[in-house]
Parts: structure tokens; sequence; C-alpha cells
């Protein structure tokens, strides 16, 4: 499973970041560290919009750990155009 520290970044960059690796990879397990709670709802609502799997969503100590997983791509093989929110 791939790790991403993004303690030491604001929103949105936690979520700028997370956003484009799920967009942009066919199959991927990431691990995602960040401390702004501001990120937390919109880490989530980007993978679910991209039909990934939360493996994992807990606050440890003000860092919050997210584990997402997402297999495959859009079952037609077309590119689907989905907008993403931010702060």
């Amino acid at each position: 499973m791939e790790e991403m520290d993004l303690t030491s970044l604001e929103c949105p960059g936690p979520f700028m970041k997370v956003a484009t690796k799920l967009m942009t990879e066919k199959n991927l397990e990431l691990r995602v560290m960040f401390k702004d709670a501001r990120c937390r709802s919109m880490i989530l609502d980007a993978a679910k919009l991209i039909k990934c799997e939360i493996l994992e969503d807990k606050n440890e100590n003000g860092i919050f750990v997210i584990a997402i997983k997402k297999n495959g791509s859009v079952e037609d093989g077309s590119q689907k155009d989905i907008k993403l929110g931010g702060c």
C-alpha cells in the first residue's frame, strides 16, 4: 500500500494531491495522513465519486488517516468528467 504523508500541508493541499492520484491511477491502495480536518470530508467525497472503497478512516492524536482502495477504471472504458469541490 502506498503512503502519502501530507501532514505538512493545509487544505486544500491534501485533497488536491489525493484527488489527482485517485483520478490518474486505475488500481491503487493508498494510505493518506494529514492534519487539516477540513480535508477529511472532501477526500471521502472524492473517493465515493470515483467509486473507491474506504478501508480505514480514523483520527490518531490529531492526524487523520484514510486508506483508500481503487480497482479498475470506468466500466465502459470512457473517461468520466468528475467535478470535485474545494475549500
